[in-house]
């Protein structure tokens, strides 16, 4: 009998710890289309035409290799494909704490990670990079802002303070990805095939 108990009881804690996979709400596409956790997606600005195209990576500053995430120049530009994959595991992407990355290349021994990171003290505020030394601890989130399969991204310090993301502009002219802007950088999420699939 006590060995039942504890056995339920075992299932009980179980089923409370997982229970976010099942509440979170799945992020969709530009068309509403449920995506997927670990999917390659171009992330587009809600509107082409109006100062820039999607987000890829660049070299910024007197960097020798593109560490600094940015919004292309170019409107036309798709931006190129990142990973985006959440801590829990689930088919679909949930909104929440994610990693964002791209499909890793040897670039030197300057890049240590390609994941994105919050790097303090810049020029720029806070801005997001890849590979780059001191960073802050803390991660990246989802979340919808529209209710028309719009996002934003937020970065999410370890002291518990979340702050949106956006878009600055360097001395250069280059559109970076920032902490802690009043205005959110709004995007649509255009999922490609993944490689199985092709």
């Amino acid at each position: 009998m006590r060995s039942a108990t504890l056995f339920a009881l075992f299932l009980l804690s179980a089923l409370t710890f997982y229970l976010p996979s099942t509440t979170a709400q799945p992020v969709t596409d530009g068309n509403g289309n449920i995506v997927t956790n670990g999917g390659r997606f171009y992330i587009t600005p809600i509107f082409f035409g109006a100062g820039g195209g999607g987000i890829k990576r660049a070299r910024t500053g007197d960097e020798k290799s593109p560490l600094s995430v940015v919004q292309s120049p170019f409107d036309t530009d798709p931006g190129q494909p990142w990973i985006i994959r959440s801590m829990i595991r689930t088919a679909f992407l949930p909104e929440g704490r994610v990693s964002i990355s791209y499909e890793y290349v040897q670039l030197g021994n300057s890049v240590e990670s390609n994941e994105w990171i919050a790097v303090p003290d810049q020029p720029e505020g806070t801005v997001v990079k890849v590979g780059y030394p001191n960073s802050l601890r803390g991660f990246f989130t989802i979340h919808k802002a529209s209710p028309n399969n719009i996002y934003k991204f937020s970065f999410c310090s370890n002291g518990g303070t979340c702050s949106d993301v956006g878009v600055v502009n360097d001395e250069a002219g280059n559109r970076i990805l920032a902490i802690n802007q009043q205005t959110p950088f709004l995007f649509y999420l255009r999922e490609l095939p993944s490689a199985a699939s092709k």
